[in-house]
């Protein structure tokens, strides 16, 4: 009997994985009041979500929204194999999906910059009167961890059979990565990986996953093949 074959998606984060940064960090960095660090170091100790601290934060920021736009636009950018790897999974028959917890105003901003079409899933922000609005449309009603529980949007991939490749470097990626086929990890989610005993492969840019999947990756997901151990992960 032929084996099934079975369908692969991609999940990735954006801020320090397909971006060059962290972009809603370096925002924050730049334009928040006195008063922030103490909100980042409770979220960074694990007493605070991310929803609650950005909230806070964001309270204690003023910018024009064409000095933000400016800000976005002129210092960062995103991996420059970032694009070749979209192509690579469209003639692959692979979907592409970013899964964020910063924010829709620069993802769009850097996307259109770049000329990356990519579906993407991120927090909401606006500006208004120089201060900043944030909206959580992919929260999750059982957790205030993130902004937008990336894990909620795993399980449905998941229940459509798919594998699931996924791609991230930090503590939003996390839920993801305990229930998805395949990890790339780098930064955070390397260290979490290696102390939680999650396989994953580790990655620097999308030059090495490309690499990686050129190697026979995909055909071994495809026929329920692939394997790899901790230790040959790291």
């Amino acid at each position: 009997m032929k084996k099934k074959v079975q369908a692969i998606e991609v999940l990735c984060d954006f801020d320090g994985t397909i971006a060059s940064d962290d972009i809603g960090f370096r925002i924050i960095e730049t334009f928040a009041g006195p008063g922030w660090r103490e909100v980042e170091d409770a979220y960074q100790r694990g007493e605070k979500g991310s929803r609650v601290a950005l909230e806070e934060i964001f309270s204690l920021t003023k910018v024009p929204e064409h000095i933000l736009r400016s800000f976005v636009e002129e210092h960062f950018r995103l991996d420059p194999a970032f694009g070749d790897f979209i192509e690579f999974c469209r003639r692959s028959d692979i979907e592409v999906t970013v899964l964020s917890d910063g924010f829709d105003f620069y993802i769009d901003l850097m996307l259109k910059k770049f000329r990356v079409d990519v579906p993407y899933l991120a927090n909401h922000l606006r500006v208004v009167d120089c201060s900043l609005q944030a909206d959580f449309p992919y929260q999750s009603e059982d957790c205030g961890s993130c902004g937008n529980c990336k894990l909620n949007y795993v399980e449905r991939v998941r229940g459509k059979g798919s594998r699931i490749i996924y791609i991230g470097d930090g503590h939003s990626d996390r839920c993801a990565s305990d229930v998805a086929d395949v990890v790339f990890a780098k930064d955070a989610l390397a260290e979490y990986c290696r102390k939680k005993g999650t396989a994953y492969i580790p990655f620097t840019d999308f030059n090495d996953i490309l690499s990686t999947c050129n190697s026979g990756l995909l055909e071994k997901l495809r026929n329920n093949t692939f394997s790899v151990s901790c230790e040959e992960a790291k």
